[in-house]
C-alpha cells in the first residue's frame, strides 16, 4: 500500500469514527500505530524531501485525531508519537553525556597549498600501507551551525548530544524531538546502535524575521544564525525550541557496531544536496579558487563560510589517524574573511615562555564578525617591517578563521605619524638587555619573571601535570614574592615553612593550601608523558610527548632512573625513529636535556615519576595491548585512562598485537575479528574486575539509557 492510499484509508476512518472513545481497545491500538507511521512519513516528505503530497489542512486533521486518541487512551501513548515532542516541557538542567566517538574540530586553511600538502601526505601513507594512492575527493559546504551527535538504537532515535569539547557534553534529546525534520526511525532497519554527526541550522530568513520582532520589542537582536540556533536548542523549555524553525543536516557516520553499507540518504536522513566528487586534487583547488563558489553559497538560505575537503579512501579513519584536535582525513578551506579598518593606539611588548619578545598593538575597539577587537599581535619585527607598520597607523583587520585578529595591510594614505615601531632594548619584565637572533628578539635571563610564570602555568595545566588549583593569580603571587623560581619550586608548597609564608597572601586560605598539597602529591605519580609535555621543550606537545613515552616504554624491561631515560632522550638515532619526531625536535630535546640537568635532578629528588611503567610490573604485564567494544556504564575514556595508567596500551581496533578485548552484548565486528585472531576475550563484569581490580576505582558519573548490570560494567 502506498502512502497516499494509507492516508486516504485513515481519512475515511476518521470521517466514519469521529469519536475515538467509542472504539474498542484492540482496534484503537492498530489505528494509533498506523497514524504515527503515516504522520512521520509525511513529515519526511515535507521537511526533508520538500515534496508534500497532502495539504496542511489534511495533515492537521491526522494530527488532531492522534491527539484525541491519546487523550481518551493515555495508557497507550508511545514515546515515538509526534505529539510527544513536548512531553515534560520544563526540564532540569541538561545532563552530561559521553560521545561514542570524539567529535573533533576541523583543521582550517585559507591557503590551497595546505590542501595539496594534505593530499601528498595521504599518498605517502597509502604507499607505505600498500594501497592505491590515487583516491577521490568529496567537497561539500561547511554549515555555520551547532554540531551534534544523534544516536539510533534498533533503528529508532533515542538520544542527541551537543558537541561540547568533543568528548562529553549536554543531552538535549527533549528539545531535539521538537525538530520536525529529524526522522524518528531510519528507513532501513539496523538492529544495533549507530550514531551520526549532524548540524543544527536556522534559515537566514528566519533570523531576519525573529530579529525584526525582537527589535520591535526593544530586545537585543541575535548576531547570526549560529547563535540563534544554539540558543534555541539549549532552552530548558522545549516549547521555546519548538517555536524556532530549526533545520538539521547529517554528514557523517561517527559510530556503528557493524558496517553500514547504505548511504545517508537511503536511511532517510536529511543530507544537504550541494556536494561534488573529484578525481583530481587540481580540480578541488580550482573550485576553491573560483570566486563563483563563494557567490553560490552566499545566495543560499543557510550560512556557509568555507568548504570541507574529504579524502575518499577505504579505512581512512584508521589509516590517516587523528590528532587530539582534528581528523587528518578532512581539511576545511576558508574563504577570505571580511575586513574592517581601525587605528593603532599604542604597542606593548610581551615576553613568552620561549624567551621571545612579541609586539602587540592596542587598537581603537571595533566589531568584526560580531566580536569586539581591541588588540592584535604584530608577531615579530620582520612582520612589522614587511607591513611597514608605524605608531598610530590606520590598518585593515581581518579575523583569521573568524577567531584570531590579523593585520592585512596599512592604510598609508591616512598616516599622520612617521614614528617607527622598533624593538625594545631591554626586557619589559626583568629589564635585561635584549638579544636579536634571526627575526626574533629574546630575553635570555633564566630568572625572567614573565617566562617563569608562563612555564609554571604550562606545567600545571590539565594537559601536563593537571594541578588545577594552581591558577594564574597563585602563580603571580608566588613568583613576584620570590617564593618559587622554577617548576620544581612548586613542590616547596608541601613544606610547612613555605605554607606559613603564603598564608599571609590573598588566594591562600586553608582549604586552598590543602587542595594544592593534595594535587602536588598526586602529580608525583603522573605518567612520564605529562612531565615531558610540561617541561616546555619547544615543539613538544601532548601527542609527541605520548609518542616518545610509548617508544621509550617499549625499550625498557625494568624499573628505570633518570640516567636511563637520559640515554634515550639524548640519543638522536633513537629519537629520529619515532613517528612525527623530525630533526628539529630531536635537536631541541637533546639540547634541553643537556642544559637543564640541575632542574631535572631537582624533579628527580622530589620523587617525581620519571619511570615509564610501574616498578611492580614486569615487561610481560605492562606492555600488553587491549581493545574495547560496545558500551559500558562508565565512560570508555575513563576505562582507557585507568588501563593506560596501569601501563596497558590501547588499540582502537583488534590487531595481531592485541592481547585481550573487553566486550559486551551485541559487540559486533570487533568481537568477531578478535575471535578470528584468537585474542583473549573478557565478556563479563566479574571476569574483568577479577583480572583488573584497579578498574573498581572508576565510579559511574554519567548515566546511560541502556539497561546494564548494576556495578562497573
Amino acid at each position: 500500500m502506498t502512502l497516499i492510499d494509507q492516508t486516504r484509508e485513515l481519512q475515511n476512518y476518521i470521517h466514519n469514527n469521529p469519536e475515538p472513545s467509542k472504539i474498542s481497545d484492540a482496534e484503537i491500538k492498530k489505528i494509533y500505530q498506523d497514524l504515527i507511521d503515516c504522520i512521520w512519513d509525511h513529515n519526511h516528505l515535507y521537511y526533508i524531501d520538500s515534496a508534500p503530497i497532502i495539504s496542511d489542512f489534511e495533515y492537521d486533521q491526522l494530527f488532531a485525531y492522534l491527539k484525541k486518541i491519546e487523550q481518551d487512551f493515555p495508557y497507550i501513548i508511545s514515546w515515538n508519537s509526534p505529539t510527544q515532542k513536548l512531553v515534560n516541557q520544563i526540564q532540569d538542567w541538561f545532563k552530561k553525556w559521553t560521545h561514542r566517538a570524539p567529535l573533533l574540530s576541523l583543521e582550517n586553511s585559507y591557503n590551497t597549498n595546505d590542501i595539496l600538502e594534505r593530499q601528498e601526505r595521504a599518498q605517502k601513507i597509502a604507499q607505505k600501507e600498500w594501497f592505491d594512492p590515487n583516491f577521490q575527493f568529496l567537497v561539500e559546504p561547511k554549515f555555520d551551525g551547532l554540531s551534534i551527535e544523534l544516536i539510533y538504537k534498533d533503528w529508532n532515535f533515542i538520544q542527541w548530544i551537543t558537541r561540547g569539547d568533543g568528548y562529553i557534553w549536554e543531552d538535549v534529546t527533549a528539545n531535539v524531538k521538537t525538530i520536525k525534520s529529524i526522522p524518528q526511525k531510519l528507513k532501513i532497519q539496523i538492529p544495533w546502535i549507530c550514531s551520526f554527526r549532524w548540524e543544527v541550522l536556522i534559515w537566514k530568513d528566519e533570523l531576519k524575521k525573529i530579529n525584526k520582532e525582537r527589535e520591535s520589542k526593544w530586545e537585543t537582536a541575535y548576531a547570526n544564525t549560529r547563535n540563534l540556533a544554539s540558543w534555541s536548542l539549549k532552552q530548558l523549555d522545549p516549547n521555546i525550541t519548538a517555536q524556532r524553525n530549526l533545520q538539521c543536516c547529517v554528514y557523517e557516520i561517527i559510530y556503528s557496531q557493524q558496517q553500514i553499507t547504505n548511504s545517508l540518504h537511503e536511511l532517510w536522513l536529511p543530507v544537504y544536496p550541494r556536494f561534488k566528487i573529484f578525481d583530481s586534487i587540481d580540480d578541488v583547488v580550482n573550485l576553491c579558487n573560483d570566486t563563483k563558489t563563494k557567490e553560490l553559497l552566499e545566495k543560499e538560505n543557510i550560512d556557509f563560510d568555507w568548504l570541507v575537503i574529504k579524502i575518499i579512501w577505504q579505512d581512512t579513519r584508521d589509516k590517516l589517524w587523528s590528532t587530539a584536535h582534528h581528523p587528518r582525513r578532512w581539511i576545511a578551506y576558508k574563504f577570505p574573511a571580511e575586513q574592517i579598518s581601525t587605528q593603532i593606539e599604542s604597542v606593548d611588548f610581551q615576553i613568552w615562555r620561549t624567551w621571545i619578545i612579541t609586539p602587540v598593538a592596542n587598537l581603537t575597539p571595533v566589531q568584526l564578525w560580531w566580536v569586539t577587537i581591541s588588540r592584535v599581535s604584530l608577531h615579530n619585527f620582520d612582520f612589522i617591517k614587511e607591513k611597514d607598520i608605524h605608531f598610530n597607523d590606520f590598518v585593515r583587520i581581518q579575523r583569521s578563521g573568524e577567531v584570531i585578529p590579523y593585520i592585512t595591510w596599512v592604510i598609508k594614505e591616512s598616516r599622520t605619524d612617521e614614528s617607527l615601531i622598533s624593538a625594545p632594548l631591554f626586557c619589559p619584565s626583568c629589564h635585561w638587555p635584549i638579544t636579536n637572533i634571526d627575526i626574533h628578539y629574546y630575553c635570555q635571563n633564566p630568572a625572567c619573571p614573565a617566562q617563569i610564570k608562563e612555564k609554571i602555568i604550562r606545567f600545571v595545566s590539565n594537559e601536563c601535570m593537571d594541578i588545577e588549583w594552581v591558577g594564574g593569580n597563585i602563580v603571580d603571587i608566588l613568583v613576584e614574592h620570590n617564593i618559587i623560581s622554577n617548576i620544581a619550586d612548586l613542590y616547596k608548597l608541601l613544606d610547612f615553612d613555605t605554607q606559613r609564608i603564603v598564608r599571609r597572601f590573598p588566594w591562600f586560605a586553608d582549604k586552598k593550601i590543602s587542595e594544592i598539597q593534595k594535587q602536588l602529591k598526586e602529580s608525583k605519580n603522573k605518567e612520564f608523558w605529562r612531565l615531558l609535555n610540561g617541561l616546555w621543550i619547544p615543539w613538544i606537545w601532548k601527542k609527541i610527548a605520548k609518542d616518545i613515552y610509548s617508544w621509550i616504554a617499549k625499550n625498557l624491561t625494568q624499573k628505570t632512573t633518570l640516567q636511563d631515560i637520559n640515554q634515550y632522550l639524548t640519543n638522536p638515532e633513537f629519537l629520529i625513529w619515532i613517528y612525527w619526531v623530525w630533526e628539529k625536535i630531536v635537536d631541541w630535546i637533546v639540547n634541553y636535556r643537556k642544559n637543564n640537568q640541575e632542574l631535572l635532578q631537582k624533579l628527580q629528588d622530589l620523587w617525581l615519576n620519571f619511570n615509564c611503567f610501574n616498578e611492580t610490573k614486569t615487561y610481560s604485564e605492562w606492555a600488553k595491548h587491549f581493545c574495547i567494544t560496545w558500551s559500558f556504564e562508565v565512560s570508555r575514556l575513563e576505562i582507557i585512562a585507568q588501563m593506560e595508567k596501569n601501563w596497558y596500551i590501547f588499540d582502537s581496533n583488534p590487531t595481531k598485537n592485541t592481547n585481550f578485548v573487553f566486550i559486551w552484548e551485541n559487540a559486533g565486528n570487533k568481537a568477531t575479528k578478535a575471535e578470528e585472531l584468537g585474542i583473549q576475550i573478557y565478556n563479563s563484569r566479574n571476569q574483568i574486575l577479577q583480572n583488573f581490580q584497579f578498574l573498581n576505582e572508576i565510579k559511574p558519573k554519567i548515566e546511560t539509557k541502556w539497561p546494564t548490570q548494576i556495578g562497573l560494567f
